[in-house]
């Protein structure tokens, strides 16, 4: 469920040859029954080797080089138009993705991306945003690989998978109407299918091995209506609950590998468009009226989990990242949510605290709203 997880999970299968036999072998099958065959591993959390991987097999990508010094972003400049959107390895959420419109800009860009963790940046990670691998990051200099690609004008489009033994068992495929900022993580999607993303899914699974969950993203290129991949994720994406044409991703997966699978076959699909909450209510913006026309993503089951969604995020909630949100605002995070809505939200719960362990979609009494029970 998240990249440094998985990027440990490859480590351990890799260190496990050193333990005794038996042990390494017991790790070893646990982590191939779940991700899939190793031979994958190497490249299904990158982004230059899997892209150029997956443009062998006739997947469209967008053009992409390489980059290993300024020379080589220079060189990637005076071939391609701009804008240039300049990513980097180890990264998420939008994280290690900027865009440049000038060389200067894209220079810069390869800099800060490329370079060791400069050390403001690791304290201000350990210390506001409590995250202790930084430091490890910071004390091996180590540098990351950055890679040029071409910016594609289109529609962004995403893709949660199920895959049991490089076999596509399963695909959520949604347009992304919103994100967390301009390069960040979906907040508004509208479901739909596309025969291209499907048969792209179908060969990075095939092509890796995989078991499990993965995530692809594409933009559908305006006026060719081609679909060009542009990064993978080697884990479950915010898809992963969406519940389509009669069931979700974990119910066909199980089904693939063989497992008794015990959820109800009562559960409503998702509606057509989805709002991710809380996502949806920390960057609303210009997206109000999408936020009215959306699905509420609310897990009204478990009401515990939706009062600990709607507090601010547990990184943001210390006293040194409440102190820096009162001199910037952190577009990773989104804004605080609208007191108005928790006071919606939290009547809501209370109507239905009686039956939140019903198993029946129960009936919404916001405004203007629509609710989705997800039984997560």
């Amino acid at each position: 469920m998240d990249d440094r997880a998985i990027g440990h999970i490859h480590s351990l299968h890799a260190k496990s040859r050193s333990f005794d036999v038996a042990t390494g072998q017991k790790i070893r099958d646990v982590i191939e029954r779940s991700l899939g065959s190793p031979l994958g591993y190497g490249i299904s959390g990158t982004r230059y080797p899997f892209l150029e991987a997956m443009r062998s097999r006739g997947v469209f990508t967008p053009s992409g080089a390489e980059l290993l010094s300024v020379r080589d972003v220079r060189n990637w400049c005076a071939t391609q138009a701009p804008p240039w959107v300049i990513k980097a390895e180890e990264s998420w959420g939008g994280s290690g993705v900027l865009i440049a419109d000038t060389v200067a800009e894209a220079e810069e860009a390869y800099r800060e991306l490329s370079a060791p963790l400069a050390f403001h940046k690791t304290l201000r990670l350990l210390l506001v945003d409590r995250d202790p691998f930084t430091l490890a990051r910071f004390l091996r200099r180590k540098t990351r690989n950055v890679m040029a690609q071409t910016h594609i004008r289109g529609i962004q489009v995403t893709c949660m998978a199920a895959a049991w033994q490089g076999r596509l068992c399963g695909i959520v495929t949604a347009e992304v109407l919103s994100t967390q900022g301009r390069v960040g993580a979906s907040t508004f999607l509208r479901l739909i299918g596309n025969p291209q993303i499907e048969a792209a899914a179908s060969i990075a699974a095939e092509h890796l091995g995989l078991s499990g969950f993965f995530g692809l993203d594409f933009i559908m290129e305006d006026g060719t209506g081609r679909c060009l991949l542009i990064e993978m994720n080697p884990r479950s994406t915010q898809l992963g609950h969406i519940r389509a044409h009669g069931a979700d991703l974990a119910t066909r997966l199980c089904a693939a590998a063989g497992l008794d699978v015990l959820a109800p076959d009562n559960r409503p699909d998702h509606s057509e468009r989805i709002a991710f909450f809380p996502q949806c209510l920390r960057f609303t913006g210009s997206d109000v009226d999408k936020w009215e026309l959306a699905a509420e993503d609310i897990p009204w089951s478990e009401p515990d989990l939706v009062e600990e969604l709607l507090r601010l995020p547990w990184t943001r909630r210390g006293i040194l990242a409440r102190l820096e949100s009162l001199v910037r605002q952190n577009d990773a995070f989104g804004s605080a949510i609208d007191p108005q809505s928790i006071r919606e939200i939290r009547a809501e719960l209370e109507r239905r605290r009686p039956r939140a362990t019903s198993p029946e979609r129960p009936d919404s009494t916001v405004p203007g709203r629509v609710a989705v029970d997800v039984n997560r």
